[in-house]
């Protein structure tokens, strides 16, 4: 029986590939990336030193941040239509960074944490006196109240991305589309999202990295890992123990589904999550969490994949609202400690690949049965991935994983081959290539490549981390950077610490204030929040 999980693209798709001023927009596709990374000492203990002055301010620094804990970094490039622009600017990144470190730091290559102290010695990020970084704080408490530090300290990749206005303009003309463009656009955003989340059980089976955990991280935690030795908790076949239930999740919100069949209906259960009290939550005090609501912000909603717009000053609901979606953000990349950034420029052939076939390929309204059949498909991807003969759920019944990842493959190679003749290279073609080999040959998964290295060296989870950690930060030190692009980071240290300065010397509200305007939110998008 054939799959018809696996969407083939239609007749008039593949005409438009044809379509040569569509070719000529390609061009202007553009990528960053976001990657979080834990400071750690030489022992593979989390730092419980502050966020380094010579980093600038983690509050207003554009590329240089922090994310729940002041000791875990967030290194973010710009969105840039050039991919060796992209990775150079990530490598600067981490050149900027390893050089000013203090010297018995290093920073984490992997997604789950080194060993991590008791929850009480895990130091939630600081943002200064400002209300802003307050603010900022007061959620990181909320998040910490509500799931536990230690979940919060997994760390992962973000890619982002977006095809070009241009782009969606003549596929809006060449399929006759009755929209308006604007919304147009967000709802191919969606219809790319919906897709992303059907398809997106392939990413943690070719890319996850994280099979193993420090013991340290399941204290006081019920959990059915096995024990691979003193140190170190595993799965025998696990591609991402990050993306599993154990892992990054919230079982709160999954009685709070988000729809992502239209704009309208996602602002809608997004708004409502945010005004919603959950029974879970209204115990804590005002002090320990923004607000009662399932999510205390637009941030909170977790998931494989995201619609993103930026704005200095409306909040996310109301920008989305008033001007639709900009770019999508894939948050499933483990971070892989076998290389240095974490992510490879090969892996973003392929992702823009996948990203854009998912755009073009049909894309059918969710139903709640096929939500419930797409998690249940991540969490066996995400725990038994690499087991021989795995057999997934799909709406035509089980199919062997195998099958759906090859079936899938294929079915992308004309959006490769497209890629490829715009960019002139083979980049595309070649990095589904490469990934096919891998359901041949499950060995060749990151995470069976960091099982083999444990168990052939009979080494434990943060040992290999921290050897392999040392080395890529040695290579980060060594890296030869433009001066330029160097004097730009330094110059923006002193100015984000300046900014940071001036915001906390500016308060025009006071505290309870502020936290009580962001709070006051209409799902009718039509109040436009000035964001301080």
């Amino acid at each position: 029986m054939k799959n018809t999980d696996v969407k083939y693209l239609e007749p008039h798709i593949l005409s438009f590939l044809n379509n040569e001023n569509a070719m000529n927009t390609l061009h202007d596709i553009r990528r960053g990336i976001e990657r979080e990374l834990i400071r750690t000492t030489s022992e593979s203990r989390i730092s419980n030193l502050p966020h380094p002055e010579e980093l600038g301010s983690a509050l207003t620094h554009p590329y240089i941040t922090t994310d729940f804990a002041e000791a875990q970094l967030e290194l973010v490039t710009p969105a840039m239509t050039e991919r060796k622009t992209t990775f150079d600017s990530l490598a600067s990144l981490h050149h900027f960074v390893a050089t000013r470190l203090p010297d018995n730091e290093i920073m984490w290559g992997a997604s789950m944490p080194p060993e991590l102290p008791s929850d009480d010695e895990i130091k939630i990020a600081a943002y200064g006196t400002s209300n802003a970084g307050l603010h900022k704080v007061r959620y990181r408490e909320g998040l910490a109240n509500r799931y536990g530090k230690r979940m919060q300290l997994i760390s992962g990749i973000h890619y982002n991305f977006s095809l070009p206005d241009s782009f969606w303009e003549i596929l809006h003309s060449h399929i006759g589309s009755e929209l308006p463009l604007n919304d147009f656009i967000s709802e191919r955003y969606f219809h790319l999202i919906r897709n992303v989340l059907r398809n997106g059980w392939i990413i943690p089976y070719l890319f996850g990295a994280s099979p193993a955990v420090d013991k340290s991280y399941l204290i006081n935690q019920e959990h059915a890992l096995n024990l691979l030795d003193d140190e170190t908790y595993y799965l025998p076949w696990a591609t991402s123990l990050r993306l599993s239930n154990m892992g990054y999740s919230s079982n709160e919100q999954s009685f709070y589904p988000t729809s992502f069949n239209s704009k309208q209906e996602y602002l809608a259960d997004l708004c409502h999550a945010l005004t919603t009290p959950s029974e879970r939550y209204t115990h804590l005090n005002g002090d320990q969490q923004l607000n009662a609501s399932v999510l205390q912000l637009e941030n909170e909603l977790y998931g494989s994949v995201r619609p993103k717009i930026v704005s200095d000053q409306l909040r996310p609901l109301y920008a989305m609202c008033h001007h639709g979606i900009q770019y999508i953000e894939l948050r499933s990349l483990d971070n892989n400690p076998l290389l240095p950034l974490g992510i490879s420029e090969d892996q973003s052939y392929f992702l823009d690949a996948f990203l854009t076939y998912n755009a073009l390929a049909p894309s059918p309204e969710l139903t709640d049965s096929e939500r419930e059949l797409i998690a249940r498909r991540q969490e066996l991807v995400a725990t038994e991935g690499r087991k021989e003969g795995l057999l997934l759920p799909t709406q035509q019944g089980d199919r062997e994983l195998k099958e759906l990842g090859l079936t899938l493959l294929s079915s992308m190679m004309p959006v490769a081959s497209w890629l490829d003749n715009v960019f002139a290279t083979e980049g595309h073609k070649q990095g589904i290539e490469r990934e096919q080999v891998k359901f041949v040959d499950s060995n060749l998964t990151p995470s069976a490549q960091i099982l083999t290295i444990m168990k052939d060296e009979k080494l434990s989870y943060k040992h290999v981390t921290q050897r392999l950690s040392e080395m890529h930060f040695k290579q980060h030190k060594d890296i030869e950077i433009n001066k330029e692009e160097m004097a730009g980071l330094s110059r923006l240290v002193g100015e984000s610490l300046a900014k940071q300065q001036r915001m906390e010397t500016l308060q025009d509200m006071s505290f309870d204030e502020f936290i009580q305007k962001k709070n006051d939110l209409q799902c009718d998008c039509e109040m436009e929040e000035v964001v301080a």
